[in-house]
């Protein structure tokens, strides 16, 4: 039973809430929740306890960026700095499709040997991006892939300035209103949420509150808060083609190599534009993680078997939600439960 597993999860990694959803076909098969959204006043976690989604937003950033491709305003193949004039020498052949794909080769926010020191304060847009502009490219754009958290800085600053709208605004506009996703925004930790789940970490195996972490720090890389009953409504909407067409669909999940890599058989996953394709061999998978202080989530479209799994809990200790989205498949789908995870677990040895 679907049931026991989660239980036991949830019990050998102290995870102290989870909401999952099961979408077949488009059409919600199982949505629930178990544990606690909040452990100080013993609040149920339910399918409308709102997490903080973290990367799973950049799906987020990627569709808007791709309904403006449809809409001849920008292409895929322009530079970002066409766009955005303060941009140093080093990006300006960085195209929206290097960023997408993550083969930018500008270093990651992220990985600023100081982010940790800065994520408490709430930070300019200029003074984040001063952390990486200084730094050399990591590799030719196209050439290879690293994970990237300043393109997609770079793209909600670039939807801003062609469409004149917040970067909130036009998530609001364009996706989350349309598709009724009430409980899904920008995350302002100040504002009052209504079922907003308490963030957790584990220190010396005890669960303590996660501290702060600005919003100005994950922006449009995936600075989101969602329900899994919203993000059945996000995964209708991409089931059926109703934000953008299905050829762009298809792109968007299509494998984008960069030029010299061998990626796609050594790491077994590869980016499409602003999801992970995950070499299952000829069957179909794409995803996304996402991971912050206090909270992990995952969406896993297993686009031949017509199946999505969507899973948030509130422990940031949690470095692969997609095995767990795997593992729930299965219960469901008997032929994914015999399939190898993709990538594999890393082992201790």
């Amino acid at each position: 039973m679907v049931d026991d597993y989660i239980q036991a999860t949830m019990a050998k990694n102290q995870i102290p809430g989870l909401s999952f959803a099961v979408v077949q076909e488009g059409e919600p098969v199982l949505v629930k929740g178990y544990g606690l959204a909040n452990l100080e006043h013993s609040v149920p976690a339910t399918e409308n306890t709102v997490y903080e989604i973290a990367s799973v937003g950049k799906t987020f950033t990627a569709t808007v960026t791709m309904m403006l491709v449809e809409e001849e305003v920008i292409s895929l193949e322009e530079a970002i700095a066409n766009y955005l004039d303060y941009l140093p020498p080093a990006w300006r052949g960085v195209t929206i499709k290097h960023i997408l794909s993550h083969q930018s080769g500008i270093p990651s926010y992220t990985d600023a040997p100081n982010y940790w020191e800065l994520t408490r304060l709430d930070l300019s847009k200029s003074e984040i991006l001063a952390l990486v502009t200084d730094l050399p490219l990591k590799f030719p754009s196209g050439e290879f892939s690293a994970y990237d958290n300043t393109g997609y800085y770079l793209l909600g600053l670039m939807l801003e300035k062609v469409t004149g709208k917040s970067y909130g605004d036009l998530l609001q506009e364009r996706i989350f209103a349309t598709l009724g996703m009430n409980a899904t925004m920008m995350n302002h930790p100040k504002d009052i949420v209504p079922h907003r789940a308490a963030g957790y970490r584990l220190l010396d195996g005890k669960l303590v509150n996660k501290p702060y972490y600005s919003p100005s720090v994950t922006y449009s890389a995936g600075g989101q808060l969602s329900s899994v009953a919203d993000m059945v409504k996000w995964e209708q909407a991409l089931h059926s083609a109703t934000l953008l067409k299905s050829s762009t669909l298809e792109m968007m999940w299509t494998p984008h190599p960069p030029k010299r890599s061998d990626d796609w058989e050594k790491q077994r996953y590869v980016a499409g534009l602003g999801w992970w394709v995950l070499n299952y061999g000829d069957r179909r998978v794409v995803g996304h993680n996402g991971s912050i202080l206090g909270f992990a989530s995952n969406i896993t479209r297993f686009i031949d078997d017509k199946m999505t799994v969507i899973v948030f809990c509130n422990l940031d200790k949690i470095s692969r939600p997609d095995a767990i989205a795997k593992q729930i498949a299965g219960y469901f789908c008997s032929s994914l439960r015999e399939l190898e995870l993709q990538p594999p677990l890393e082992t201790d040895s």
